[in-house]
């Protein structure tokens, strides 16, 4: 190439495509960099959506187990069989019914009787024929198909009768 103002010819050094590669060096760090925060972002979003959905389900048992019992909690509830029990299959949750089983979800119930007893609120009836209050915790383990376990509780307290308590 001719040099335009003195017409001498001169030899170009490359410092254009020096520069050049050493920017497109750069921007691909950066886009591999870019794709490995993509990815860390997209495992955070699947475990997030896998704990939500197991939450979903263990509350939609107790939420079920609940309204199958509803006025059935007395002291020694859950120890009861037959009519003075738990409604039957009650802590047999199934989420074949439910939109949980597409995602493979399995849900165990469980509970306990946690106390009987004068209820301790302020205003509550004092003497021999006040009601005494019975609490329960029922819970919930629900494990998805597509990993994570969940575990919900839920506490429960319903008044008894003066005497039930023993």
């Amino acid at each position: 190439m001719i040099n335009q103002m003195s017409g001498a010819p001169f030899r170009q050094r490359g410092a254009v495509l020096v520069v050049s590669l050493i920017m497109l060096a750069v921007l691909t760090l950066f886009v591999i960099s870019m794709i490995k925060t993509s990815i860390v972002e997209l495992k955070i979003g699947g475990v997030s959506q896998t704990a939500a959905s197991n939450l979903s389900a263990a509350d939609s048992a107790i939420d079920n187990f609940l309204a199958l019992n509803s006025g059935r909690f007395a002291p020694n509830w859950l120890t009861a069989v037959g009519a003075a029990g738990p409604v039957a299959g009650s802590f047999a949750y199934s989420t074949a019914v439910t939109a949980y089983s597409a995602l493979g979800a399995s849900v165990q119930l469980a509970g306990v009787q946690l106390s009987c007893g004068a209820p301790k609120r302020v205003g509550e009836q004092i003497g021999p024929n006040s009601l005494q209050a019975v609490q329960f915790d029922i819970w919930a383990t629900a494990i998805g198909g597509t990993g994570g376990q969940v575990v919900t509780h839920q506490g429960v307290q319903s008044l008894a009768p003066s005497g039930s308590c023993p």
